[in-house]
């Protein structure tokens, strides 16, 4: 339901953005029913949404949902901007450029909605994480394809990076322990080996979503002497995600 109210949204956008800097007639029309089709998406991807979502041993979305709870003010306000200047269909119209800005603006608001939406829903099972990374993806090139600048892409993708530390981290700690399955302990591990992998999970800030760094990670590890290859490629994959922005083993990380 979320996808699809985004998708109506984005191209509503697309379209008017596209109609409004050419020559076609009737923009002020095209104008209105953009914004009505715009904030019908947001209806179906605010529809619903969860403010206090607990996950067993582990912490609170809470931080995800008030990111979430921000952006939807933030697409009211700009909603309020646009029919303050909107004092006449005709004048918008007039305003090619400025239009064309607050109609990008919409799609990276809710865009950010969207994402961190996506990704929090990631830490309570359904849908893959392959399949989460495609529609990331897609997203991500939409914003493209209607001339969002990579700053804006960044402030929007910002809460979903953040997610992508955090399973890092539980990737990284299954590594350590020798977990066969995230949720289930290691068994024949040592107890300094769960003690340490323990004491690895509370450097975690659920949350805010926030993650120690990778070079804090390795060094924790190893002074507890317990580093391994495994471990230390997925630190490395950490590292190039955080300086690239890119997951370098992708077929690796969908299995995290």
């Amino acid at each position: 339901m979320k996808i699809v109210g985004f998708l109506i949204a984005l191209n509503a956008i697309i379209l008017t953005a596209w109609w409004v800097s050419t020559d076609h007639t009737h923009k002020g029309w095209v104008i209105v029913v953009c914004l009505i089709a715009v904030f019908l998406g947001m209806v179906l991807l605010l529809y619903d949404r969860a403010l206090d979502i607990t996950v067993k041993g582990v912490g609170s979305i809470k931080a995800a949902a008030e990111q979430v709870a921000s952006d939807a003010n933030a697409i009211g306000e700009l909603r309020q901007r646009i029919e303050n200047q909107s004092a006449t269909v005709d004048l918008i119209a007039k305003d090619a450029t400025s239009t064309v800005d607050q109609l990008r603006s919409i799609a990276c608001t809710t865009a950010k909605a969207t994402l961190t939406d996506l990704m929090a829903a990631n830490f309570m099972g359904g849908t893959t994480l392959k399949t989460r990374l495609d529609l990331h993806d897609r997203i991500v090139d939409s914003l493209r394809e209607i001339g969002i600048s990579e700053d804006k892409i960044k402030e929007a993708d910002e809460m979903w990076s953040k997610g992508i530390g955090i399973i890092y981290h539980r990737g990284i700690r299954n590594a350590l322990e020798g977990r066969t399955h995230p949720n289930q302990v290691n068994v024949k591990a040592s107890r300094e080996l769960r003690k340490a992998s323990d004491e690895f999970q509370k450097m975690l800030n659920f949350e805010q979503w926030e993650v120690p760094s990778p070079d804090e990670m390795e060094s924790f590890i190893e002074e507890k002497g317990f580093i391994n290859e495994t471990v230390r490629d997925l630190i490395s994959d950490y590292r190039y995600f955080l300086e690239t922005g890119n997951i370098r083993r992708r077929s690796v990380f969908e299995q995290l």
